[in-house]
């Protein structure tokens, strides 16, 4: 059962030690690295089911993975649209899981066929 969720969770694992990282980075005023970190949780949130897919061995796991993280990004991006919009209510709440939507189903939906993250 486990092994179902074994790319989101080691995706989850990976996110969390960013987002402490952009906390640490942030409360010590270091700029670039506080940068470079927060452009990595954006890249996680927005290609959430890609990178899951990367991280999943199994390929009769792959439409499952690439759907868990697609459902992961959501939330994900919501919270991003709203650290961007200086952390309250905005445009960028909406507008964020659109963008993750529209990145998931064209991925997914490639000239190729089902891809489920290029992989």
């Amino acid at each position: 059962m486990i092994y179902q969720f074994r790319a989101v969770i080691i995706y989850g694992i990976i996110f969390s030690s960013l987002f402490m990282l952009h906390i640490l980075f942030a409360a010590n005023d270091l700029e670039g690295l506080f940068r470079v970190v927060v452009l990595l949780i954006a890249i996680m949130t927005f290609f959430s089911g890609p990178i899951c897919v990367v991280i999943e061995p199994v390929k009769e796991q792959y439409k499952s993975t690439y759907f868990h993280g697609l459902i992961l990004s959501m939330p994900l991006s919501t919270g991003l649209g709203w650290a961007y919009g200086d952390r309250s209510a905005g445009l960028e709440m909406i507008l964020f899981p659109v963008i993750t939507l529209v990145i998931h189903i064209a991925i997914r939906q490639s000239s190729i066929g089902l891809t489920y993250g290029l992989k």
